[in-house]
């Protein structure tokens, strides 16, 4: 029994995993471009250098754009994942990406693929930081009808998509509706949230009563599901886990999401080195103190100094003045100046004489 048990659960477990695979690996739109390219030449070689620039990348980031011109055939390319998304399942993505282009736009000078989890681009012409907003790709819903307390919960979740975050991954769940909008982010920040805000536009135009729909335009996508309602449920939206990120920016536009575990050892990390600053302060003041005190020393000494200093010149003036004096009587007198010195000496009185019996005494 428990055999068979285990067996199930693990038969259950592939299947989830196939299907988890399968969906963040299904395509949501591939766009291929009429222009081919022929093989073996330098675009050819310039395409595939970029292929292999972007997969490289992703293992580390979660977006970075090339422009690659060894041969004067320039191609570029960029790719955008999802910005909760781990930097394995990035690179995974970016791969899958890149050999569903392949097969698809075998020989295509330029080529779009949007997956659920990341969106991969390349062209002969450069396109960063075009603010495209025109619609590549939509799908609506069933509809609910005119329930008012839902449409206004779908608009409320949008309003904050587009308003209430201000970077270029932005999720937010109200009561039954999960939202969830990306731009690619070689826009501008203010150029992403006019992309949002137009996706926000035509989504509601297009999708007006629709339980969930998706809106994606050249650089940006918005997208939303009702849970509360059973519809929903193989209508092809990806659930998106809230996990809270922190995005730091590097060179050659490249984004690292460190997340759960990362953003503690961060914290720990920031901590310690409050704590390194305000020791450094704290050693920098007493080095302070002391090198006050030591001026203070110093000052004092050379004060005594110059007070020594003075006295010896004193006495050398004196001194000198002493000689000065002798020397002028030597040279008037022709001798020595000695100082006449006779000590007095007092003696006893006489001694009387008295009988040789008696003793003398003063």
């Amino acid at each position: 029994m428990i055999q068979t048990l285990s067996l199930s659960f693990l038969i259950l477990s592939l299947m989830f995993s196939i299907i988890s695979i399968s969906t963040a690996n299904s395509n949501v739109y591939v766009q291929c471009s009429q222009l081919n390219f022929t093989s073996v030449t330098p675009y050819d070689s310039n395409v595939n250098s970029l292929f292999t620039s972007l997969v490289d990348s992703a293992s580390i980031c979660n977006f970075n754009k090339f422009e690659i011109a060894p041969l004067n055939d320039v191609v570029y390319g960029l790719y955008q994942c999802r910005g909760d998304l781990s930097s394995p399942n990035c690179k995974d993505c970016v791969s899958n990406s890149i050999s569903q282009l392949k097969t698809i736009c075998p020989m295509s000078r330029g080529g779009a693929i949007q997956l659920e989890e990341c969106f991969v681009k390349y062209n002969e012409a450069s396109f960063f930081e075009e603010d495209d907003k025109m619609e590549v790709y939509k799908r609506c819903g069933p509809s609910v009808g005119y329930n008012y307390d839902v449409l206004n919960n779908i608009d409320g979740v949008l309003a904050y998509l587009v308003y209430g975050n201000g970077q270029y991954f932005r999720q937010y769940d109200f009561a039954t509706i999960q939202g969830v909008a990306q731009c690619v982010q070689d826009l501008s920040l203010s150029d992403c949230q006019d992309c949002l805000s137009e996706a926000s536009r035509q989504l509601r135009s297009e999708c007006e009563t629709s339980t969930w729909g998706d809106m994606y335009l050249g650089k940006c996508y918005i997208r939303y599901a009702d849970h509360g309602n059973e519809n929903h449920a193989n209508d092809g939206f990806v659930a998106i886990v809230g996990v809270g990120s922190l995005t730091f920016s590097v060179k050659n536009y490249c984004t690292i999401n460190v997340i759960n575990k990362g953003m503690e050892k961060m914290k720990k990390y920031v901590e310690g080195a409050k704590k390194d600053v305000e020791l450094v302060k704290s050693d920098a003041k007493s080095a302070k103190e002391k090198a006050q005190k030591a001026e203070i020393e110093a000052k004092s000494a050379k004060e005594k100094a110059q007070k020594a200093e003075t006295e010896a010149n004193s006495a050398k003036e004196k001194t000198d003045k002493t000689e000065k004096i002798v020397g002028e009587e030597i040279a008037k007198n022709g001798f020595k100046l000695y100082i006449s010195y006779e000590p007095q000496i007092s003696m006893p009185p006489p001694c009387y004489y008295v009988s040789h019996s008696s003793p003398c005494y003063w």
